[in-house]
């Protein structure tokens, strides 16, 4: 099993981030620019208030390292992602559940943000993977984790030129309380 803990900053206040970011009608950029993503269906949304449920189905890709080419083709590299954003912890949690495999792969993240005290919000990303998949198991779980760990940074990229777009167009709704005016 894999671990992995990545944290960013943004240079603005939590509630800018996650008013923007977490409960904009309309996404302000597009996941699908990830690498590594090339498939985004959106299944389900609910809103309750406090949480948000959310379902997607992704479709990934990647370098297969060689060994796990024999099992494991790219078309296997589809699943649902079942979501919840809490609004009260500032958390969104994910398991991932993968159309194949999924007797054997177990994954789960989860974001929380949190005021960082100076105006900036850090967003840290925890999760594990594991492949319960003999020989090949361990090899998989590093690949997976090296994809993720690129993906997450380049989410923040994205992120946060989007979120500083964003703001530079529509005005920061916390600006007294952001580092960036």
């Amino acid at each position: 099993m894999e671990k992995y803990n990545i944290t960013h900053y943004y240079d603005f206040h939590i509630d800018t981030v996650t008013q923007i970011l977490m409960d904009s009608k309309e996404p302000i950029y597009d996941l699908l620019d990830l690498p590594n993503a090339s498939g985004l269906k959106p299944i389900s949304e609910r809103d309750d208030g406090d949480k948000k449920y959310i379902k997607n189905e992704w479709c990934v890709h990647g370098q297969i390292p060689p060994i796990a080419q024999k099992i494991i083709r790219p078309d296997m590299l589809t699943f649902v992602e079942d979501s919840v954003w809490d609004r009260t912890t500032k958390t969104y949690t994910a398991n991932i559940i993968p159309h194949h495999f999924s007797r054997v792969i177990t994954a789960k993240h989860r974001v929380e943000f949190y005021d960082n005290g100076d105006g900036r919000t850090r967003r840290a990303l925890k999760g594990i993977f594991e492949a319960r998949i003999p020989i090949i198991g361990t090899i998989f779980e590093k690949t997976v984790i090296k994809y993720l760990k690129q993906n997450a940074d380049e989410d923040f990229k994205l992120s946060r030129r989007a979120l500083e777009k964003y703001v530079e167009k529509n005005g920061d709704p916390n600006a007294e309380k952001s580092l960036k005016k």
